[in-house]
């Protein structure tokens, strides 16, 4: 599952997870909640990605990319 591909640039699940930690930790004040009201997604799902429970998707990362864009946050 790790090495997966979520997207055309190649980015896999480890490398989708540091994204949603980073921008988490840079953006959000390290809180799981706020990122996930960000995303429109759950508490229990963004907690679930960033523990490798559940798959990290494409729309997830491009959402994530996004928001890091915007707010100047380099996640890349």
């Amino acid at each position: 599952m790790l090495d997966q591909e979520v997207d055309d640039k190649g980015t896999d699940q480890e490398e989708a997870k540091n994204i949603l930690i980073t921008l988490r930790d840079q953006g959000f004040d390290a809180d799981n909640e706020k990122l996930a009201v960000a995303l429109g997604r759950t508490i229990q799902q963004v907690e679930a990605m960033i523990s490798g429970a559940e798959t990290i998707d494409d729309d997830v990362v491009m959402k994530a990319r996004g928001i890091a864009l915007h707010r100047g946050i380099e996640v890349d």
